[in-house]
């Protein structure tokens, strides 16, 4: 009985002490709540509720806002999907493939190749910028989802580098002996060990990437001058501009909660891969 009450009192000290820690990460957590209860809060108040209580709750809840603003999204989220699909899946093969023969082979000038490939992550946007938009000038393909496709794939691929190759070497060799000696060629080894044990990281990366293009605001605007192209970051503001001359901020932020459903959605399916690949130990150099 006294060790049982030992240990009772022992556990309720543990407790106590640890609530500092446990007060300072709830604070965290309600912090990073903040923005989207703000979020769906404006979502709801017509351009007088904004003006009279901009911060606050403000009744009754307008969820004609979200009808409204419906339509016009629809067509910037097709393109926003479309376009990181497609750079999103060029990247993840042009990387992984790449990654592959960075970890796995060994052939003169490999590390020379490497850190020149990742030295493409050292260089601002900005710098590229006027030449990036030159080259996919001189190719046709402005006011076309290929020029944010391409410039989207190409970055995605030098990171996917960065990402994949220590996760892939730190794969044990001794499984593709045994599948070499079982038969298998290069290509089998990469499609039946490398990529299944490579799903949490490669998650994980095409989440990261999602996020950096799903967000993207001066390539788009650049690029795309033609509004039937237009992304969700740029369309959402041209489209709320033309219901009156003075910005319905009710409608820009239901804009805004429609188009990031997707990405909610998408975090709450692929949350466990996601966190098993940051804590994996494979974001590293």
């Amino acid at each position: 009985m006294n060790q049982r009450s030992s240990r009772l009192n022992a556990r309720t000290r543990r407790r106590i002490s640890n609530l500092p820690v446990h007060a300072v990460l709830m604070l965290l957590l309600l912090l990073s709540l903040l923005p989207v209860a703000m979020l769906f809060i404006q979502s709801g108040k017509t351009a007088e509720q904004f003006d009279a209580n901009p911060w606050g709750l403000a009744l009754p809840y307008n969820f004609g806002n979200f009808a409204q603003i419906a339509p016009g999204v629809t067509g910037y989220l097709m393109n926003t999907l479309t376009v990181c699909i497609a750079a999103i899946s060029i990247a993840l093969t042009i990387a992984s493939f790449s990654a592959y023969v960075f970890a796995r082979f060994a052939f003169p000038g490999k590390e020379l190749l490497y850190y020149a490939v990742i030295s493409l992550m050292m260089v601002p946007f900005v710098l590229s910028l006027v030449p990036q938009y030159i080259l996919i000038r001189r190719l046709g393909l402005l006011d076309t989802l290929w020029a944010l496709i391409f410039p989207y794939a190409a970055g995605g691929a030098v990171f996917g580098v960065f990402l994949l190759r220590p996760f892939i070497a730190s794969l044990p060799e001794d499984l593709f002996e045994a599948a070499r000696m079982d038969g298998a060629n290069e290509l089998q080894t990469f499609f039946r060990i490398a990529l299944p044990l490579c799903a949490p990281i490669i998650v994980t990366l095409s989440i990261l990437l999602l996020l950096g293009q799903w967000n993207d605001v001066i390539w788009p605007s650049v690029a795309v001058l033609d509004e039937q192209y237009y992304t969700v970051s740029i369309g959402i503001w041209s489209l709320t501009r033309g219901y009156t001359q003075q910005t319905e901020w009710g409608l820009v932020f239901a804009a805004f909660t429609i188009t990031s459903l997707p990405i909610l959605i998408l975090f709450i399916v692929a949350r466990r891969f996601f966190i098993q690949g940051l804590s994996s130990g494979a974001i590293k150099l």
